[in-house]
C-alpha cells in the first residue's frame, strides 16, 4: 500500500507539473503578444497593433489587459466608440480588481472626454471618487476635469491675451493683448490691473516680453500687422515664412531700437536669468533653428542692429524652436519635431550634450524652467486638448495641472516659482490666469465639481 501510495502521489505530482508549465508557456505567450503590441503602439503603428490584438482577443476574450491596449490603438485611430466598447468589457472583467478597475475607468473618462461627452467622463469620474479616499487618485481625477490648483483670471473682455511673463522682482506680469485692433504688450498686477502700457507701435504686432538683467528693460519680438487677427503662436513650423524681428525697449520710454530687423524671421525670445543673453528660433537658414544673442556689456539704450551678432546652436534637419533657459544660463529646453512628433529636448547653450528629455508619443511644446531649475512645464496634446503639464528636471513625475474645457498654454513660472501664468481660451477668448501652486484643490471642491 505504501509502494502503490507513493506512485500515485508520484503521478499527482508530474501531471501537476505539466499543467502549470503549460499555464506559463501560455501566460508568456500572452505576454509577448501584448508586449509585441504595446510596442507597436509606441511606434505610432496603431492599426498594425489593432490588427494584432484583435485576433488575440478572438481567442482570449478574458483578457482585460489585451482590450485596454485595443482601446489604446482604437484611440490612436480616432475610433472612440470602439474604444468605449473595449474598456466597458476591460472593467467588467476587472470587477474583482479594484486598483485595475480604476485604472480602466480613467481611461474610459479620458476616452469620452477626447470626443466631448464630459457627461458620460463625469459619471465614470463619480464612480471612482464614490469608491476612494486616496488622495494620489482625487488628484488624478481633478487633472482631468480642471485646474489641480486654484486659478483666477486677471485679464476679462472680448480681446487676446497672451505670452505673460514675470518681472524680475514678482509683482507684475508683462503680456501681449490685442485690445487695440493690433498686438501691444502691457504691465499688469497680480490682480489683473493694468500698470502701463509699453509698445505703441499700431502697425505691428508685439508680443513674446522678455525681461533682461539690466533693470526695466524688455526685449520682445515684433511683427508687421497683415489683417485685423491675432496669431497667438503655439509652435512655429520652418517651412512656413515668418515675417519678425526683435526690439527693444526701456518700459518707462517709448523709445524703441531695433535688434533684429523684421527680415531676420525671428520668433519666441527668451531671456537668461543670469545674464543679457536671448536664445530665440529663426528660420533665417532655411528651416527653424536655435540662435543666441549676447547683449551683454552693450550700451542698451543706443544698441543698434549692427551691434549684434546672431550665434547659431543647432544644426538639425528638423525644425528646432521654442527655446528657454535653465535658472544657471548654462542650458536650455527646446522643442524639436523629430520623429514625427514634437518633443523636448535639453542641451547646453553652446549646442553639446544635446538629449531627448521626455521620450512619448505625445506632442510637447511651450517649456519653461521653474526659478529652482527642478521643474518643467510645458504643454501637450493629449486626452483630446492642448493642457499644461508639469514634470520634473529629471524627467520623472510627470502631471497634468490643467483641464477646463479649452486649451491652456504658454505656461510662466514667478520669479519664486510658487505661481504660475498661463494662457486660456476657455472662456471663448484667450485669457490670462494665474494659478496658485502652493493651494492644491481640496476634496470638497473636487466632490463638488463632479456633482455640479
Amino acid at each position: 500500500m505504501v509502494k502503490y501510495s507513493t506512485k500515485r502521489n508520484y503521478t499527482s505530482i508530474v501531471l501537476c507539473s505539466i499543467l502549470l508549465t503549460i499555464l506559463l508557456i501560455g501566460c508568456q505567450g500572452n505576454s509577448s503578444v501584448l508586449r509585441k503590441n504595446k510596442e507597436l503602439l509606441d511606434a505610432n503603428k496603431a492599426q498594425e497593433a489593432a490588427d494584432g490584438l484583435e485576433v488575440f482577443i478572438e481567442s482570449t476574450p478574458e483578457d482585460a489587459e489585451a482590450r485596454i491596449l485595443l482601446a489604446n490603438a482604437y484611440n490612436e485611430l480616432g475610433r472612440y466608440n470602439d474604444a468605449i466598447v473595449q474598456l466597458r468589457k476591460a472593467a467588467q472583467l476587472y470587477a474583482a480588481h479594484p486598483e485595475e478597475l480604476i485604472e480602466t475607468r480613467f481611461e474610459l473618462a479620458r476616452t469620452y472626454l477626447k470626443f466631448g461627452d464630459r457627461d458620460s467622463a463625469f459619471r465614470v469620474l463619480r464612480l471612482i471618487q464614490h469608491g476612494t479616499t486616496d488622495l494620489a487618485v482625487l488628484r488624478k481625477i481633478a487633472e482631468l476635469i480642471g485646474d489641480s490648483y486654484k486659478s483666477k483670471q486677471l485679464t476679462h473682455g472680448d480681446s487676446d491675451n497672451y505670452s505673460p511673463t514675470f518681472s524680475p522682482n514678482g509683482t507684475e506680469i508683462a503680456f501681449a493683448s490685442f485690445r487695440l485692433d493690433n498686438g501691444e504688450i502691457y504691465l499688469m498686477d497680480l490682480d489683473g490691473r493694468i500698470r502701463r502700457r509699453v509698445t505703441f507701435t499700431t502697425d505691428f504686432n508685439d508680443n513674446a516680453p522678455a525681461f533682461l538683467t539690466t533693470p526695466n528693460y524688455m526685449f520682445y519680438s515684433s511683427e508687421p500687422k497683415s489683417s485685423r487677427e491675432v496669431k497667438v503662436v503655439i509652435q512655429s513650423s520652418g517651412s512656413t515664412p515668418i515675417y519678425a524681428g526683435f526690439n527693444l525697449t526701456h518700459i518707462h520710454s517709448k523709445v524703441t531700437r531695433a535688434v533684429l530687423p523684421v527680415s531676420f524671421g525671428a520668433r519666441v525670445p527668451r531671456a537668461s536669468p543670469v545674464e543679457n543673453q536671448i536664445i530665440y528660433e529663426s528660420n533665417a537658414d532655411g528651416n527653424l533653428e536655435l540662435y543666441l544673442l549676447n547683449l551683454d556689456g552693450l550700451n542698451l539704450a543706443e544698441i543698434t542692429s549692427a551691434d549684434v551678432e546672431p550665434k547659431r546652436i543647432t544644426y538639425n534637419e528638423t525644425d528646432d524652436g521654442s527655446p528657454a533657459f535653465f535658472p544657471d544660463g548654462k542650458r536650455v529646453v527646446f522643442v524639436s519635431s523629430r520623429g514625427d512628433v514634437n518633443q523636448l529636448y535639453t542641451m547646453d547653450i553652446d549646442g553639446k550634450n544635446e538629449k531627448h528629455f521626455n521620450p512619448n508619443r505625445y506632442d510637447c511644446y511651450n517649456p519653461t524652467v521653474s526659478p529652482d531649475g527642478k521643474t518643467i512645464a510645458y504643454v501637450s496634446a493629449r486626452d483630446g486638448d492642448m493642457e499644461i503639464y508639469l514634470i520634473d528636471a529629471d524627467g520623472q513625475n510627470e502631471r497634468r495641472i490643467t483641464g477646463e474645457i479649452g486649451v491652456s498654454i504658454h505656461p510662466a513660472f514667478s520669479p519664486d516659482g510658487r505661481q504660475l501664468a498661463y494662457v486660456s481660451d476657455r472662456s471663448n477668448t484667450f485669457h490670462i490666469y494665474l494659478m496658485s501652486l502652493d493651494k492644491p484643490i481640496t476634496r470638497e471642491e473636487l466632490v463638488k465639481r463632479l456633482w455640479e
